[in-house]
């Protein structure tokens, strides 16, 4: 009797891993029915990965059935997952900060790093003398999706480069796509922009960068994350879907050429057209995380910081200070590397994600 029920026990232990080769043979076969798995994105360079794995068939390979909604920027696609419209997704980490501290949104890993693209730019008349004389800056509206991780980039570059307090220019909330068109009309001569916003001015209007979030020093990442109530309910889903962005970095990583031509294909079938050859700068300046590059961002330290907490709470006190938030969420209750170790401590998983063909 015991030893029926020891093995009994060690069977059902066994169905409790995440086991990845039953799952891909029934996912082609046709055998099982694929699990669903609502992903938020926006027309940013770190969605591409799940185009890639779109194309290449690698959600079927873990028994996963992605159902995409695209977002402009970050603020509506936040709002859209507090009410339950997606269940993981991608932003910059001002709105990864804001749903945690509104709905417990938990952040699962780094979509890319961005200090090199969030940028102030000028047109081509005012850019040099803003430059050569910052004071001009003074009293100036600034175009910007607020409650974004371009919102942080603007304040400090004014602050730090500029020396400008935030009571010397005002802020004005726009959506990246009426930025555009409000400088494309003249209406502003200044604004904050994102790659590959920065692309489409450029080549229209040949505006030029004044700041960006790397010559001030601020750790600006976009974010891929998971809502609480996904967590809890499917743990192994969250860790398949990672493992699926993760193998596409791999691929990316050693395949470049190819990659922008992924690229390319990605930004058009969300409707952004940008010239060609602007797409190897945006996949240099917003580099991806292999699965051990992740797991080192959430190592701490022999102080107990990581290069994630620190970011995270650099971004929160800002965001406390504009008062977005009305208190800095703790980074332990809000971001783990849970799914990143669930990935390498399972031997399929993990030769999964890190395979780069």
């Amino acid at each position: 009797m015991k030893q029926r029920f020891l093995a009994v026990l060690a069977a059902a232990l066994c169905t409790t891993a995440i086991s990845l080769a039953p799952q891909a043979q029934a996912a082609q076969d046709g055998s099982a029915q694929l699990f669903k798995i609502r992903v938020a994105q926006q027309p940013q360079r770190w969605a591409m990965e799940w185009y890639i794995a779109t194309e290449k068939g690698w959600w079927k390979e873990v028994g996963l059935e992605p159902v995409m909604s695209t977002f402009s920027s970050g603020a509506p696609e936040i709002a859209a997952g507090a009410s339950d419209s997606w269940d993981v997704g991608g932003a910059g980490n001002i709105p990864s900060v804001l749903g945690a501290a509104r709905y417990g949104l938990t952040t699962i890993g780094v979509a890319d790093g961005e200090a090199a693209i969030i940028t102030l730019m000028a047109t081509k008349e005012k850019a040099d003398a803003y430059l050569k004389d910052p004071s001009l800056l003074k009293g100036k509206t600034i175009p910007v999706p607020t409650n974004s991780t371009g919102h942080w980039g603007a304040s400090v570059c004014m602050e730090k480069k500029f020396g400008l307090k935030p009571d010397e220019y005002r802020l004005l909330n726009l959506s990246p796509s009426e930025i555009n068109a409000a400088m494309s009309s003249g209406r502003y001569d200044l604004a904050q922009v994102w790659a590959p916003n920065t692309y489409l001015l450029d080549s229209t209007m040949q505006v030029k960068v004044i700041c960006t979030g790397e010559e001030v020093g601020i750790p600006l990442t976009s974010n891929l994350f998971v809502t609480p109530k996904f967590a809890k309910a499917h743990p192994e889903m969250v860790a398949r879907f990672l493992a699926v962005y993760l193998r596409a970095v791999a691929w990316q990583k050693a395949h470049p050429k190819e990659a922008i031509e992924y690229l390319d294909a990605f930004f058009k079938s969300t409707g952004v057209n940008i010239p060609h050859k602007y797409l190897a700068t945006e996949l240099h300046d917003r580099p991806a995380y292999t699965l051990q590059e992740q797991l080192k961002m959430f190592e701490p330290d022999s102080s107990g910081k990581s290069y994630m907490s620190d970011a995270w709470r650099q971004v929160a006190e800002f965001m406390v200070s504009v008062g977005v938030a009305r208190k800095v969420p703790p980074f332990e209750e809000f971001a783990t590397d849970k799914y990143l170790k669930m990935i390498q401590n399972d031997p399929k998983l993990k030769a999964f994600a890190e395979n780069p063909n």
